[in-house]
């Protein structure tokens, strides 16, 4: 008797027992079969087993968003090792560093490199991919533990050195299953297009979730799929679900959702930052869904189905199967239904911690008071939420995004959130700029008709108190995003600032 699946590995092969002749893989050039897939990632884990890569070790990926990114992901995950995504374009020291600090002794690369000569050279998918055994005289893939990890992703670190959170097979199988059985993430006749850049968590639901559950994964010739090119290659592959950041589909969500519904879209994955946006329910059939979680508690703990009465400022929902949330105080206690407290994530999403910090790791991967079973941790995720009467979360800010300026403490979100209530703003960040002329001042950046700084103030009397009313207004074109989708503040930190608004 077949022991059930544990792992996503073991969920992708009984897709290939199930569908071996359906579409796995697909690119505007040619599509890969399941089977075809099958033998191209079991080719190059042969490989990776042979270059000494197996259970207990970290293999790191260079490659661009791709075909041979995503067989690169699978091969490592069918060897047994973890996978640790790099950018290719990012500086070699620090990729070396990385690939240092999670202690990999081998690297897979989808072209040569010249800062990593010793990485193994994936080779050509087709050659992988035809038919014939699959390697001779070797003997069979491993197969890994839920507690095993699968895959490493990096977080910007407050020394300058980024942190590697490792996850479990445990975490992303949970979240896989529960998308599966559960949300409605992903039906068997999808084709997901995959929109994020490998180094981001999101990537390992986005592509692991289509093929866990015998769907297609469709990758576009785009570099960075910027919104104005989505629609295009949407149509060209026949994409019906796909995840869009919630710092793009906030603005632009109400032009751009009816015209991916029209071509054929079912389903919007949004999240990444908080989602500010009206419309989201207008495009029926399609549906978006808002996904909230650190890297630290694989990819997403809570999830939200947006209806015609989600309001502006949208919920995060509620936990998926197998995770726990508390919304605690500053000593630990829950606080009541409707009061603001840190959100703490517990159960089968939590990462491992970070990789060679144990210091770091116990400093917020805490014991958890409230769970059965001894040794059972929570992760403290810095954000400050309300449990409403109905069972979802809302996301009210990060406890480091509370500003101080002239003895008032100020929350960004809040700001954000009303001048995106003005008229003619698409868009909008703040930030604290303590280099601004005359001193410490809100500076709110905006993309969308533009209007003078003495308009935008006049709208925000009734919205803000003074205190939180931003002295400087710049406007962009567009607004600024980092590979995952977010807001680049690094970017806005260092724009120049104009003229403040003139005060009666």
């Amino acid at each position: 008797m077949e022991s059930r699946p544990r792992t996503v590995v073991d969920l992708f092969a009984q897709q290939v027992r199930i569908r071996p002749h359906a579409p796995a893989v697909r690119t505007r050039e040619r599509s890969w079969t399941y089977a075809e897939f099958d033998r191209a990632t079991a080719r190059l884990a042969h490989r990776l087993r042979r270059a000494g890569a197996g259970p207990g070790t970290v293999v790191g990926l260079v490659a661009p968003r791709g075909a041979a990114a995503l067989t690169g992901l699978v091969a490592v995950l069918r060897c047994g090792a973890a996978c640790l995504p790099l950018d290719p374009g990012d500086p070699p020291r620090r990729n070396r560093e990385v690939l240092d600090d999670a202690g990999c002794e081998q690297v897979l690369v989808a072209a040569p490199t010249e800062w990593c000569p010793e990485a193994l050279l994936m080779g050509d998918l087709d050659d992988m991919a035809n038919p014939g055994p699959v390697d001779e005289g070797t003997s069979a893939l491993p197969r890994p533990r839920p507690l095993d990890l699968a895959y490493a992703i990096t977080t910007s670190g407050s020394t300058g050195r980024p942190k590697i959170v490792g996850v479990p097979h445990e975490g992303i199988h949970n979240l896989i299953v529960a998308s599966i059985e559960d949300l409605d993430l992903i039906r068997a006749d999808d084709v997901m297009l995959w929109t994020t850049a490998p180094t981001v968590d999101s990537t390992m639901h986005d592509v692991l979730m289509p093929l866990c559950a015998g769907a297609c994964v469709a990758i576009g010739d785009d570099a960075d799929l910027p919104a104005s090119r989505i629609l295009v290659t949407v149509r060209a592959l026949g994409v019906t679900a796909l995840e869009i950041p919630a710092a793009v589909l906030g603005p632009y969500g109400q032009a751009l959702l009816p015209r991916l519904a029209q071509a054929g879209v079912r389903l919007v994955i949004t999240g990444g930052s908080q989602l500010d946006g009206l419309g989201l329910a207008d495009s029926p059939p399609l549906v978006v869904v808002n996904g909230y979680g650190p890297t630290e508690a694989s990819v997403a703990a809570t999830w939200y189905r947006c209806t015609t009465s989600t309001p502006s400022w949208v919920p995060i929902g509620s936990p998926v199967r197998g995770v726990r949330a508390y919304v605690l105080d500053d000593d630990l206690r829950p606080v009541p239904v409707g009061a603001e407290g840190q959100l703490f994530i517990a159960g089968a999403g939590l990462a491992r911690g970070y990789l060679g910090l144990p210091g770091r790791t116990a400093a917020v991967f805490l014991p958890d008071p409230f769970a059965r079973t001894p040794g059972t941790r929570m992760y403290a995720t810095g954000d400050r939420v309300r449990l409403q009467p109905d069972g979802d979360y809302v996301y009210l800010g990060r406890i480091d995004d509370q500003v101080k300026i002239r003895g008032f403490r100020v929350e960004i979100g809040e700001v954000e959130h009303a001048l995106r209530e003005c008229a003619g703003a698409v868009d909008t960040a703040v930030l604290l700029r303590e280099d601004a002329p005359g001193g410490a001042a809100i500076v709110a950046f905006l993309v969308g008709e533009r209007s003078s700084a003495e308009v935008m103030t006049g709208q925000l009397r009734d919205r803000l108190p003074s205190h939180m009313m931003p002295r400087f207004f710049v406007w962009l074109d567009e607004m600024p995003l980092n590979r995952a989708g977010k807001v680049d503040r690094k970017v806005l930190a260092a724009m120049p600032v104009g003229d403040p608004v003139r005060r009666a």
